[in-house]
């Protein structure tokens, strides 16, 4: 302060005092009358963060061509066959649904050798699906009698490489049936983030043939849409 700063303050207190005035020490850099800074206000955000987007359930079919009346034949799944096209449209007996169907066996192998059919398509599950189950009909039509099981089909779940995961179904000559007949498997297995395979296969010996007819499949998972 100047010289001349300090004999105006001087003078201004000494009439003050004169006058009977009590000055307060003042900071106009903090807006206070006592020489304390104000605490800083605490702001409280209440805003939550956002809320994640709804979710809605849906049981999807993961299976494409599930009902193989898709063209061309056998479109989205691969066969390993003895003898002729596994999925047919005319053989003298009506599919479940639409005109197509799968059929494995009616072919007959020989001593020690038997004939033998795959049918199969892999499927990459969402890692978030939850409910897995598969759902389908078989037919199946011997010219084998009596209780002895020849003739086997069977319908799987199974790694790319082979390997079981879950059996769905077992089917066998003794057990003919006289009408497309229902099944379905709901997975203890967790196959979520896995691509599975949905595998169809049968056996047959040397004499009279058996056939196993699929038709009106679904692999249906629960997903977050």
């Amino acid at each position: 302060m100047s010289y001349r700063g300090l004999v105006a303050s001087v003078a201004m207190l000494s009439a003050c005092a004169e006058a009977g005035v009590t000055l307060e020490h003042t900071d106009a850099s903090v807006g206070t009358t006592d020489g304390k800074a104000d605490s800083p206000e605490t702001t409280t955000n209440d805003a939550s963060p956002d809320a994640p987007p709804q979710c809605t359930p849906m049981t999807v079919n993961l299976l494409q061509n599930a009902n193989f009346d898709a063209t061309p034949l056998a479109t989205m799944w691969t066969e390993t066959r003895f003898g002729t096209e596994l999925i047919v449209r005319t053989d003298g007996f009506a599919a479940h649904s639409g005109t197509t169907k799968a059929w494995l066996g009616g072919v007959l192998g020989s001593i020690g050798t038997p004939a033998t059919d795959a049918l199969h398509q892999d499927i990459a599950i969402p890692a978030s699906a939850t409910g897995i189950s598969i759902t389908g009909y078989y037919h199946v039509i011997t010219g084998e009698t009596g209780t002895t099981v020849y003739d086997r089909g069977y319908v799987d779940l199974v790694t790319t490489g082979g390997t079981t995961i879950e059996a769905i179904t077992t089917l066998d000559n003794a057990h003919a049936t006289t009408a497309w007949t229902p099944f379905n498997k709901t997975f203890t297995q967790n196959v979520a983030g896995m691509t599975v395979r949905v595998k169809m296969s049968s056996n047959n010996d040397f004499t009279n043939a058996t056939s196993f007819y699929f038709d009106t499949l679904a692999l249906n998972a629960t997903v977050c849409q």
